[in-house]
């Protein structure tokens, strides 16, 4: 009889210590907060803006597109860049702003691809790496105009040549709002201003 209840207390007490173990270790986890949520909530994060201006001043060269994308948890720039009559791509950490990836294409490669195509991208090129961008409002001026016209963060802008004027493309999110807006290179007018509302 004795030999039976002392077994029962046993396992009792055994229930009891598994149970603390596993208490502590759900509040443990509770009351921690997971390292990787709180590296991603510290994280300052480089503005469109700040991007562009790094990109101009490592490179010396125009700005063809800036997209800003997400790839699992971390948020990069991708770039494409025209400088010295070529092309890089380029991407860049969002929350260190350094560059973490270049690749500059290649001429050879250019070479067994369509010709005429190829022609018609660089006679493109050429023309925006050497057009006289004195006249033009900086594309760091070009996100300001957008964001007084849409309250959000730029994640793609693109300089571009369309029907005769240089235009600046720019595309804003906030929440489930998207607008794209083309802005005058030359004035800084409002081109065209469109809002989509995205349902989930």
């Amino acid at each position: 009889m004795n030999k039976k209840i002392g077994i029962i207390v046993g396992a009792i007490a055994l229930t009891g210590i598994v149970g603390t173990g596993i208490y502590h270790t759900e509040a443990s986890e509770a009351s921690e907060p997971n390292e990787e949520q709180v590296q991603i909530t510290e994280k300052e994060n480089v503005t469109m803006e700040e991007a562009t201006k790094k990109l101009e001043e490592e490179y010396q060269g125009t700005i063809k597109e800036l997209e800003l994308d997400k790839e699992g948890n971390n948020l990069y720039y991708e770039a494409e860049i025209i400088a010295d009559n070529q092309e890089y791509d380029v991407v860049i950490d969002a929350a260190s702003g350094e560059v973490v990836y270049e690749e500059k294409d290649d001429d050879d490669r250019d070479e067994e691809r369509n010709m005429e195509a190829d022609q018609q991208k660089a006679n493109k090129e050429n023309e925006q790496n050497h057009v006289d961008r004195s006249n033009f409002i900086a594309q760091e001026e070009a996100i300001e105009i957008a964001k007084q016209e849409f309250d959000g963060e730029v994640v793609e802008m693109e300089f571009d040549h369309d029907d005769g004027k240089y235009v600046y493309e720019l595309e804003l999110v906030n929440g489930q709002k998207e607008a794209d807006i083309d802005i005058h290179a030359e004035t800084g007018d409002i081109l065209s201003l469109e809002v989509d509302y995205e349902d989930d």
